[in-house]
């Protein structure tokens, strides 16, 4: 699967709290009421993030542009387009989060996960920096084979019930902008992180250990000097939220109604356009006096 991530915060005049309702409530309604999104993403997950916790509680400092949002959403295969022309009249234009925002296309791989593991709860996402003048290959293994298993060794019993690792997709920049043209995406950056790290914990407590525990920060520090730039490199923390899911065993998700098309939602979705008045193509009322 492809993880098609958007990064972002709440937009200037607005506060995190009217931000994260806009994002939980109106845009996930928008989105099961989009039958083209549906039909598109197999598993949608947001995450709402604290920039304010801290650099001493994290191993990796916190997100230099205070971002608060972090949304996944999982498609079976890599595509650049909006999911329909229904996507941009119903979707759209529900502006919530500022212009500024990071976007990136990963593929995750699990290298640690609880036999009991539920989806959800505490988080840690570490968005990793490539450093200058390295062989990505020679990176890569050295975070497979290298830092992946001490991460374990270390965490396994410390609260960590999963751990994965996600490298990122390769796409045409310019075709995105273009296919993204009039909307807050076409401004954003797609500089591709090296790779992103999700660390899942029992408890909050658990993942400020990361930071606080002196002898785990500087394992884990070290640890990360071997194959990333710590200066651009940052950390989120977050409560993982999965709106829908229809890819994991035991945890998948009922089916929109909106694809059912003797449901109420689909009927709306379908009798809802236009959802404008009738447009005149004359002059307008008090026009031609006017003249």
């Amino acid at each position: 699967m492809i993880k098609f991530i958007i990064i972002s915060r709440h937009k200037p005049g607005w506060t995190r709290e009217r931000f994260f309702y806009e994002w939980a409530f109106i845009h996930v309604s928008l989105m099961l009421h989009t039958a083209p999104s549906m039909r598109r993403f197999k598993r949608y997950v947001q995450h709402y993030a604290n920039p304010d916790i801290p650099n001493e509680c994290r191993i990796l400092p916190g997100p230099a542009m205070g971002w608060e949002s972090y949304a996944e959403h999982w498609t079976e295969k890599l595509e650049t387009t909006t999911p329909g022309p229904e996507y941009i009249e119903q979707m759209q234009p529900h502006s919530f989060s500022d212009s500024a925002m990071e976007i990136a296309y990963l593929q995750g791989e699990t290298v640690h996960q609880r036999a009991d593991f539920p989806s959800g709860g505490v988080k840690v996402i570490h968005w990793l920096a490539k450093p200058t003048a390295s062989s990505d290959a020679d990176l890569v293994r050295e975070w497979r084979e290298r830092h992946a298993p001490m991460v374990t060794r270390l965490l396994a019993h410390r609260g960590l019930r999963k751990y994965e690792i996600n490298l990122p997709c390769a796409i045409n920049v310019a075709e995105f902008r273009g296919n993204r043209a009039g909307t807050l995406f076409e401004r954003a950056s797609i500089e591709p992180p090296f790779g992103v790290e999700e660390l899942w914990f029992d408890t909050l407590d658990d993942a400020l250990r990361l930071g606080r525990d002196s002898v785990l920060r500087s394992a884990l520090t070290e640890s990360f000097r071997g194959f990333v730039d710590l200066e651009k490199s940052y950390s989120m923390i977050a409560h993982e939220r999965v709106v829908f899911d229809f890819v994991t065993p035991g945890e998948i998700s009922p089916q929109s109604a909106v694809l059912d098309p003797n449901s109420l939602e689909a009927r709306v979705f379908k009798t809802g356009r236009p959802y404008h008045e009738p447009r005149f193509e004359g002059p307008a009322v008090g026009e031609e006096t006017s003249k």
